[in-house]
C-alpha cells in the first residue's frame, strides 16, 4: 500500500506552472552515478602540474591586454539559496507536520527581492507531488508536508529566469534542498533473502581461496615530509579471473611487527586510480574498484570509462554467477586477505571504509569477513534493489524497472538479491557507521534505511543524517571511531 502524501503552502503562494526539478542535486554525485552530470573534463590548456592533493593545478592565467577586461558574472551566481527544516530534527512521526524554510540572499546576506524561483516537494516514491513558481519578496517562504506512513520527504528549490527556465552556474542549475524521514525504523527491505544466499557466497569465497595470496609490491617514491615518515607501495594481489586487487599501500617507516591497525578503503562508482592515504600509526590500503593500473594519465581512465568499463554496473546483471560485482566483491575480500599477511598488522583492528559504491563494498567486507572490526559505509549504493516493487525508489544503480509491483526483468530481479546490501547487512557483527543525505537521489534515504534496519539487533550501529545535503562522502562519527583506534596505537 502506497503512503499518503499531504502538502500545504503558506505565504499566499499559488501554483503557477509545473516545474520539473531533476531528482538529483547535480554536482552532489560522481560523474558515473548521476546521468545528468557532465563528462569528466579534459586537462585544461596552459601550464599544469601535479598538486599536493593529486589533482591538476589550475591553468596559468593568460596575459591580457589592458583593454581585454573579463566580463562581469551575473549577480545571481553569488546568491545564497537555502532550504532548511524549520524544526531542529530529522525524524518525524507519521502524520506529523514537517516544515521547511526557503530563503534567498545576495553575497552580503541581504534578502533578494523580485527573483523568480521554483520549488518542488516530493515523497520517496520519486514522483513530483507539487511545484510552485513565485517571486521572492524579501521574506522567507515556507512549505509544510506530511506522510501518513514510513518514508522520506524532500524539498528542492532552484532559481529561474523570467521565462521559467533554470538559471545556470557553470552549466548547472542552482539548486538547494532539504529533507526529512518519517518513521525510518519501520522501512523494510523490498526483497526477502534467498534461501541459498549464504551458501552462494561461501562458494564464491571457496573459489577465491583457490587463488594464492600472491602480491607484487613496487616502491613509490615520496617527497617532502612524507618521505621522512612513511613508506608507500603500488600493490597488485592475485585474484579471480586474472584481475588483481590494485591499490596503494602506505604505513609508517620502521613500524614494528604486530603494531598497526589496518584501514582498507574502497572506491565509489567510476574509473580512477587508487589514492595514497597516510595515517600516523596505521596501515592504509586504498583499493581501486576495477583492478586497473594506478597513477596513470587522465586520458587512460577516461578511455576505460568510455570503452572497456562503460556501464560496467549493468554487465551480466541477470546472472548471479557472472554479474560484474561478483569479481569486484571477491577483490574486496582479497584486499583484506593481503593486509592480514602483513607482519606490521596488529592482528586485531581491521577497518573498512567507503562511500556510495565504496560503502557497498565496505558492507560486503564486514558481512563476509568476520575479522573486520569496524565498518564505515557512507550513503551506500547497491541497496534495496527491489524497493521499487514496494512503490519506492531503488538505490543506485537501479538494476531493473517495476510495473504494477512486479519486476519487468525477472531474472535480474532474482540475481540482484545476491548483491543487495539488505541481505549482506544481516551477517555483520562489527560496529557500523552509516550516513544518509536527505536530498540524495542516487542512493535514496529509504534504500539506506532498508539496509540499516536489517543490521542485527546485537550489532552496534550508528546513522548520521545530513538534512540539507545529497550524495556526500563524509562520515564524521565513523572517522572519529577510526581516530580513536589509531590514536590508541600512538607510541606503541
Amino acid at each position: 500500500m502506497k503512503s499518503g502524501f499531504k502538502i500545504a503552502f503558506s505565504a499566499g503562494l499559488t501554483v503557477l506552472a509545473a516545474l520539473f526539478l531533476g531528482a538529483c542535486c547535480c554536482g552532489c554525485c560522481s560523474a558515473s552515478e548521476c546521468p545528468k552530470t557532465e563528462p569528466v573534463p579534459t586537462a585544461p590548456k596552459g601550464k599544469t602540474g601535479p598538486a599536493a592533493d593529486g589533482k591538476m593545478d589550475a591553468p596559468a592565467a593568460s596575459a591580457q591586454s589592458a583593454g581585454n577586461v573579463r566580463s562581469a558574472r551575473p549577480a545571481y551566481e553569488s546568491y545564497q539559496l537555502k532550504v532548511v527544516p524549520v524544526q531542529k530534527k530529522n525524524v518525524y512521526k507519521a502524520g506529523e507536520k514537517i516544515q521547511f524554510r526557503i530563503t534567498l540572499a545576495d553575497k552580503t546576506g541581504k534578502p533578494v527581492i523580485g527573483q523568480k524561483i521554483g520549488y518542488a516537494v516530493s515523497s520517496g516514491d520519486g514522483k513530483l507531488q507539487k511545484n510552485i513558481i513565485t517571486k521572492t519578496d524579501g521574506k522567507p517562504l515556507f512549505c509544510e508536508a506530511s506522510l501518513d506512513a514510513p518514508g522520506w520527504i524532500r524539498v528542492l528549490a532552484t532559481l529561474l529566469d523570467e521565462n521559467g527556465k533554470p538559471l545556470l552556474k557553470r552549466k548547472r542549475a542552482i539548486l538547494a534542498g532539504a529533507g526529512a524521514m518519517v518513521e525510518p525504523e519501520k522501512i523494510r527491505a523490498g526483497c526477502d533473502e534467498p534461501a541459498d544466499f549464504n551458501k552462494f557466497w561461501e562458494e564464491q569465497k571457496a573459489a577465491l581461496a583457490k587463488v594464492p595470496v600472491r602480491a607484487e609490491r613496487t616502491p613509490v617514491p615520496l617527497t617532502g615530509r612524507q618521505a621522512d615518515r612513511f613508506q608507500c607501495y603500488d600493490v597488485k594481489v592475485d585474484c579471480v579471473n586474472q584481475v588483481p586487487v590494485s591499490g596503494y599501500l602506505t604505513m609508517p617507516l620502521k613500524a614494528k611487527p604486530k603494531s598497526l591497525p589496518a584501514v582498507v578503503s574502497y572506491h565509489g562508482a567510476g574509473v580512477r586510480s587508487a589514492s595514497r592515504i597516510f595515517r600516523n600509526n596505521a596501515i592504509c590500503f586504498d583499493v581501486n574498484a576495477h583492478g586497473i593500473l594506478n597513477g596513470q594519465t587522465r586520458a587512460y581512465y577516461n578511455n576505460l570509462r568510455t570503452n572497456e568499463l562503460r556501464n560496467y554496473y549493468y554487465r551480466n546483471k541477470n546472472d548471479r554467477e557472472k554479474f560484474y560485482f561478483r569479481d569486484m566483491y571477491l577483490r574486496v575480500l582479497r584486499a583484506l586477505d593481503y593486509v592480514k599477511t602483513l607482519p606490521e598488522w596488529d592482528g586485531k583492528n581491521l577497518i573498512v571504509v567507503g562511500s556510495s559504491q565504496g560503502g557497498a563494498q565496505a558492507l560486503v567486507a564486514a558481512a563476509l569477513d568476520p575479522q573486520v572490526s569496524l565498518c564505515l559505509s557512507g550513503v551506500p549504493a547497491m541497496s534495496d534493489h527491489s524497493g521499487n516493487l514496494l512503490g519506492r525508489q531503488s538505490g543506485w544503480p537501479r538494476l531493473f524497472a517495476a510495473k504494477n509491483g512486479k519486476p519487468v526483468d525477472v531474472k535480474t530481479a532474482e540475481a540482484s538479491k545476491y548483491y543487495d546490501n539488505v541481505n549482506f547487512a544481516k551477517y555483520i557483527k562489527a560496529p557500523v557507521y552509516m550516513t544518509v543525505g536527505m536530498i540524495d537521489n542516487t542512493c535514496v534515504p529509504t534504500s539506506v534505511y532498508a539496509v540499516f534496519n536489517n543490521l542485527p539487533a546485537a550489532t552496534e550501529k550508528h546513522m548520521t543524517i545530513f538534512p540539507t545535503e545529497g550524495h556526500v562522502g563524509k562520515n564524521p562519527a565513523g572517522y572519529k571511531a577510526i581516530n580513536k583506534v589509531v590514536r590508541s596505537k600512538a607510541g606503541k
